[in-house]
């Protein structure tokens, strides 16, 4: 997917007030240049778009049959993530991808419940981690590893980009070259669930164990 930068949004506080002086002063030929510009420019962008969130959902339908188990996929959009639920192994997990570029930030929240908040963010000291945690920091593009013990309120879900569940759950953030990569995905969910067995009895908030 390449990036989609509605530029020609900047030019209508500047196009259309410079239309109106113009039909004003008797140059209606060239206001008319402009708005037809406008126009064919906005139904470009409109195309793009189309033509981006058809071969987005179509990522995802693959997605969902490489990685869920049958009949448990859905998505769902908003203005600017994308979110994939589902059902591993009988755990409920949402993908979320913020974002529209190959470089976009994706979101693992897998659905379980937690004891404890905890944040590993990238570049943390991995010695002071217990096992289990300190192998998401040497990920490829890993941003942060969040435990959640409670659900979080709508409000501060949408302001935190905590799509797709609102917890208690482990969230996994990451930034890559290839967000619809299954075999990697695969990988990524597959350590959320082993790090969920071994969490045991939880963890503090200072991510140490009890």
């Amino acid at each position: 997917m390449k990036k989609t930068s509605p530029w020609f949004i900047l030019l209508f506080p500047v196009a259309v007030p410079a239309m109106i002086v113009l039909d004003y002063f008797g140059y209606r030929v060239i206001a008319f240049v402009i708005l037809a510009a406008l126009v064919v420019t906005f139904a470009a962008y409109a195309r793009s778009v189309g033509g981006r969130f058809r071969s987005l959902r179509g990522e995802m339908i693959a997605l969902a049959k490489a990685l869920f188990d049958d009949g448990t996929g859905s998505i769902r959009h908003f203005p600017y993530h994308h979110t994939l639920s589902g059902t591993v192994c009988g755990n409920r997990l949402h993908f979320s991808l913020l974002g529209h570029d190959e470089r976009a930030l994706c979101q693992i929240f897998l659905e379980c419940p937690v004891s404890r908040e905890f944040l590993v963010e990238a570049g943390a000291d991995p010695r002071g981690l217990p096992p289990g945690i300190d192998a998401f920091l040497s990920l490829p593009g890993f941003r942060s590893l969040q435990a959640l013990p409670r659900k979080v309120p709508f409000l501060k879900r949408i302001l935190r980009g905590l799509v797709g569940s609102g917890g208690p759950g482990l969230v996994l953030r990451k930034q890559g070259d290839d967000p619809f990569s299954s075999p990697a995905l695969r990988r990524d969910i597959e350590m959320l669930i082993r790090l969920f067995a071994s969490l045991g009895g939880g963890m503090r908030t200072d991510g140490k164990e009890p």
